[in-house]
């Protein structure tokens, strides 16, 4: 082969490997961000359903404030947490079987 065929055979091989290296190259940058926009989905997914869940969790303690609010949930709180009634109400304990024994320090058995 003469200088000639050499250097023609030569320059295509350069331009058959910057083909195939730019390929490949672009092969990989087009896998990275595919499995870069999967696991952007995949978080969108995740916190579409932790919003959710938070309106849910929003929506009862909406709930529990406007109970709050009321009149039967005030007086229930006072009598079980802070003792207090009605000055009219009389206040009867019942001592049941196993309130007598702790008292005595004893316990049921059952």
């Amino acid at each position: 082969m003469n200088e000639k065929t050499k250097s023609l055979i030569r320059r295509r091989m350069i331009i058959a490997l910057a083909i195939i290296v730019t390929v490949l190259f672009t092969a990989y940058i087009y896998l990275a961000n595919a499995i870069k926009i999967y696991e952007l989905d995949q978080q969108t997914v995740q916190i579409a359903q932790e919003i959710e869940n938070e309106k849910i969790r929003s929506n009862q303690l909406d709930e529990q404030v406007k109970q709050m609010g009321s009149k039967n949930y005030v007086e229930n709180f006072a009598r079980k947490y802070l003792g207090l009634y009605y000055p009219d109400e009389t206040i009867i304990i019942v001592e049941t079987q196993e309130n007598a024994a702790e008292s005595d320090g004893q316990t049921v058995e059952q």
